[in-house]
């Protein structure tokens, strides 16, 4: 399956709005121009559900449970943490949207595995 399709998906059964429908695509945009990596269903399935129903929250003002001490710690010292951190700050820019600290914790673990498989090292030097 797509990635653009399930999000279609997600949209059509009412998961997700058209705007954080859009939001996303626009993540995955922000994946090729920034680092050149096409998000697929195979590297980026887990890390874009995740992230839509997130947004979906964020928007509802649900809260989400903080992260268990054990594995934010386990995320904290990934190799890929700061990258991960720097991008997400780059994404809260471009999509000019606050994301809860609880919220964050669950979404650099997921991007942390996805830099870590997509080799990736984000350094902030981007072009917005």
């Amino acid at each position: 399956m797509d990635l653009n399709i399930r999000l279609q998906i997600l949209k059509d059964a009412d998961q997700i709005s058209l705007e954080n429908y859009d939001a996303i695509i626009k993540v995955i945009e922000i994946f090729e121009r920034e680092l050149n990596i096409k998000l697929t269903e195979e590297n980026g399935a887990m890390f874009i559900t995740h992230l839509a129903i997130a947004f979906e929250r964020i928007k509802k003002g649900e809260m989400v449970e903080d992260i268990n001490d054990t594995i934010y710690e386990e995320i904290k010292n990934s190799s890929r943490f700061t990258s991960s951190e720097k991008f997400l700050e780059l994404l809260e820019k471009e999509l000019n949207i606050e994301i809860p600290e609880s919220e964050k914790t669950f979404i650099m673990m997921h991007l942390c595995v996805l830099f870590e498989s997509e080799n990736i090292q984000f350094n902030n030097t981007c072009k917005y």
